[in-house]
């Protein structure tokens, strides 16, 4: 018999090694000489097909009439089995007879070793393969925290565990203050390490039982069993001040930049019967704790915020005309959303009322709703206005303002998208309002308007970056917008964005 070895590449070639011996023909248990191949096919999955060809002599054969005939035997051995390999093995040894013992002995070993080898890698990959996906469905993949889903699934099944035993799950919604603008400035890579970071840092200081998962881009939920809530307010607060403390980034210049967070906290059953309650709940703290800029809100001011606009029939309108804005003009809603933060920046310099912030905070979110009327065409042109266009999109104040008027508790928002076109030399739209006449939140929303217009990209240009933006504001003190109000912002925005960014050697809110 001669025993043919060959290695079988991707595309099948073969690369023939070969040993010649004579043996029993252990198959049809008659002697004789057999050929056989043994292939091995490196796939992931690694078989060997023995295939022996045999030619035997044989008295009964003879008589029967099929002597010289010739039978196929083909056996598959899966090398990644134990009884795959023991059956190589097997065959092997009983191919071998004296003669050809000491020359089949050596490779026969070596290629079982090789075989268990085989064998034992692939178990251990398959338990590491089987172990990080199991890892990477629960897990993400920045944080090493419970993702979405998973964190989602743990308050769920928190939520039931207290039902039966009549014991308080509080939540917690943190949300890192202008991440968005973070990530632009210092790029994605240090964005990622910063949310490692707190989300470590986070998951150290709670205690075993606590739960925290990374629900969205720049937020957190924290899971607290058998927590009422004015122990997660608490502990809401002491994660605050930590994140404070330890989350620093330094800026170019060696400047430290603090970075701070967002936070609503919930409580059930209090304050809703199920996850998805407890999570609205939450939500609407994390709101409110925006745009009082406390910091820390529980689910009682948050729900008194909302319950005071739902009580006059307002709040689902209002949503249903910011859902409308962004789908008419998504640079619409992004500058509005920018407009209100820029707007409580100046309020916090200028340190304004909650009442008032409040108002801002709704304003700068509304303050362009009118151009919900305005006709596609000119809203949406590529280029520039002309003449008769510009008359057409300056009613867009007076339209915001009448639809506002029309909503009950929208009395204090509604000047707010008339007037902030308004100009303080008095050349403004649509009255002409000149100097104090304009009222003081709708001066402010002028500068952070004009703000977030300048340094947005649009379709007939691009956006100034933020030190010709300022320069800009500079130099309009006195005519086009309160000189008071510019000097608040150019403070403010120095606190708020890296003074790299936003600090040429020339500017200063004194000057």
């Amino acid at each position: 018999m001669v025993l043919l070895v060959a290695l079988v590449d991707s595309v099948y070639m073969l690369l023939p090694l070969s040993l010649a011996f004579t043996s029993p023909d252990f198959l049809m248990g008659r002697r004789g000489e057999t050929e056989a191949a043994l292939l091995f096919i490196p796939c992931l999955a690694i078989f060997a097909t023995i295939i022996p060809y045999h030619r035997f002599h044989d008295q009964s054969a003879s008589q029967t009439g099929v002597h010289g005939g010739r039978w196929y035997h083909a056996l598959r051995i899966v090398l990644g089995s134990a009884a795959g390999v023991w059956a190589l093995l097997m065959l092997l040894r009983d191919y071998t007879d004296g003669v050809a013992l000491a020359v089949m002995s050596a490779p026969g070993m070596l290629l079982g070793a090789w075989a268990w080898a085989m064998w034992w890698r692939n178990q251990y990959l398959h338990a590491r393969l089987k172990e990080v996906s199991e890892l990477y469905r629960h897990r993400d993949a920045v944080t090493g925290l419970l993702n979405h889903y998973a964190v989602y699934e743990s308050l769920e099944q928190k939520i039931r565990e207290a039902s039966r035993s009549e014991h308080p799950v509080s939540l917690i919604r943190l949300d890192l203050d202008r991440f968005a603008l973070f990530n632009a400035t210092h790029g994605h890579r240090a964005g990622d390490d910063l949310l490692r970071q707190i989300g470590q840092s986070m998951e150290a200081s709670l205690s075993p039982g606590a739960v925290v998962g990374r629900y969205d881009a720049d937020e957190f939920l924290i899971v607290l069993p058998n927590t009422t809530r004015s122990q997660a307010v608490a502990i809401a607060h002491r994660l605050r001040e930590k994140i404070r403390q330890e989350a620093l980034v330094h800026s170019e210049d060696g400047q430290v930049i603090p970075v701070t967070a967002s936070i609503g906290v919930a409580e059930f059953p209090g304050d809703a019967a199920s996850a998805q309650e407890l999570l609205s709940a939450a939500e609407g703290a994390l709101l409110t704790a925006r745009q009082n800029g406390t910091g820390v809100a529980d689910s009682r001011s948050g729900w008194r915020t909302r319950y005071q606009i739902q009580a006059n029939g307002a709040f689902s309108t209002l949503e249903a005309m910011v859902i409308a804005i962004d789908n008419k003009d998504h640079y619409t809603r992004s500058h509005s959303e920018d407009v209100s933060e820029y707007a409580l920046w100046i309020a916090e310099e200028l340190g304004l009322s909650e009442e008032q912030k409040h108002v801002l905070r709704l304003g700068g979110l509304l303050h362009d709703v009118g151009k919900i009327g305005i006709p596609d065409e000119v809203l949406m042109k590529p280029g520039l206005l002309t003449a008769e266009e510009y008359e057409v999109m300056k009613q867009h104040t007076v339209l915001g303002a009448v639809m506002l008027s029309a909503l009950p508790g929208m009395e204090k928002i509604a000047p707010l998208a008339r007037w902030h076109h308004e100009r303080w030399d008095g050349n403004g739209y649509p009255d002409g309002l000149a100097g104090e006449e304009i009222p003081l939140l709708a001066r402010i929303l002028a500068v952070a308007d004009a703000f977030s217009a300048m340094t947005t990209d649009r379709p007939y240009r691009k956006g100034m970056d933020r030190r010709s933006a300022l320069a800009e504001l500079r130099r309009q003190k006195g005519k086009q917008f309160d000189p008071e109000i510019v000097d608040a912002f150019l403070a403010a925005i120095q606190k708020h964005i890296p003074p790299q960014q936003v600090k040429p050697a020339t500017l200063s809110a004194a000057a």
